[in-house]
């Protein structure tokens, strides 16, 4: 591990050579968690795969892809305890799954039907699941930092031990919510653990664009907070700077930013070089030297998945959408007469006002 301390400012360390898949993190998780980690990723990315492959008409409107990004997703939402936030972006729905929204209810959110949990009648973008305080937040760039650093504040405020974790892209970083939400963080010792995907061009470690070799985490140091620079594409890894992370947060020692690397396949890359460093390929593997998976396991964990989102997707499509009286529903506390009158109106037609 590489620790890099300038004089007056927090540690910046990076995990890129000695992460969990060889390092004595990957050993102190156990199999089942392993295990776990392994099919959540493995439901995320046939989960992405139907969606993407759907025909135009019935394409989904909620979708965002998370190809490639699945171990830091699924393993920064793992690392979390049941009682904190979690504020995602539109492409980190395994995240919520892992929090335990049914995937019929994602399939749902992703069509905009009724059922949803929105239901049908939120804008589209991140999913959402309040039984599991996964919270609704903009699609915007940034935008949630914001919000979850402001709900860490109040936790800390409140002297309960929650903390809120942030999923991000690269792009987030030159919005004013980054700049504005970490450095309240730092300021306050809000207990946040902000993670950044930051997709790289190539096979290597290195910055997709020159103006960016110096990375994110080192952006940590103006906020007065710990920066970690891990692979995320090493889902073990990821679970453990996430996990370090939560336990400075409960120990009362503030936020953290965290970068995870990430390389997804490039446009004409063979299947074999993708396979080297494909995500959940690296977790099978790791599964496999520890003796704990096997290839007849592995093909009935994808049939059984394959065979469970077809369903999901298949009642979303077939759903019917929101009725058209739910368009009043969570507005206001009191809805006005005139608008109890056109709700009424609306629940009367044929068909129940469908929209």
């Amino acid at each position: 591990m590489q620790s890099v301390s300038p004089p007056g400012t927090a540690p910046i360390r990076t995990l890129l050579d000695d992460g969990a898949l060889g390092g004595a993190a990957a050993r102190a998780i156990s199999d089942d968690l392993a295990v776990a980690l392994y099919e959540h990723m493995v439901v995320a990315r046939i989960t992405d795969e139907q969606l993407i492959a759907r025909p135009g008409d019935r394409s989904p409107g909620h979708h965002a892809s998370a190809l490639g990004e699945e171990a830091t997703i699924v393993g920064a939402a793992a690392a979390m305890r049941d009682d904190d936030w979690v504020f995602l972006g539109p492409s980190d729905f395994a995240a919520a799954l892992w929090r335990g929204m049914p995937l019929r209810s994602y399939a749902h959110h992703v069509f905009g039907k009724g059922a949803g949990p929105g239901p049908g009648r939120d804008a589209p973008g991140p999913p959402f699941w309040k039984p599991a305080r996964v919270a609704s937040a903009s699609p915007l760039p940034g935008a949630r930092i914001a919000h979850a650093v402001g709900v860490a504040w109040a936790a800390r405020l409140r002297r309960s031990d929650v903390a809120a974790l942030v999923l991000f892209g690269g792009s987030a970083t030159s919005s004013n919510d980054f700049h504005a939400g970490l450095n309240f963080a730092g300021v306050h010792r809000a207990p946040v653990v902000a993670v950044c995907r930051h997709a790289v061009a190539g096979p290597s470690m290195r910055a997709s664009r020159p103006e960016a070799a110096s990375g994110v985490a080192i952006k940590a140091v103006a906020y007065g907070l710990p920066g970690v620079r891990v692979d995320g594409g090493d889902v073990l890894a990821v679970w453990n700077a996430v996990h370090e992370a939560r336990a400075r947060a409960a120990a009362g020692q503030g936020g953290t930013l965290i970068e995870a690397i990430t390389r997804p396949p490039r446009e004409g890359e063979s299947r074999e070089a993708w396979a080297e460093r494909d995500p959940i390929a690296r977790a099978r593997r790791v599964l496999e030297e520890r003796q704990v998976w096997s290839s007849e396991r592995d093909g009935q964990l994808h049939d059984d998945v394959r065979a469970d989102v077809e369903r999901a997707l298949a009642e979303a499509v077939e759903a019917p959408g929101p009725a058209g009286e739910t368009l009043f529903d969570h507005v206001y506390a009191g809805l006005p007469a005139h608008l109890r009158d056109a709700r009424d109106r609306m629940a009367s037609r044929p068909g129940g006002g469908r929209s």
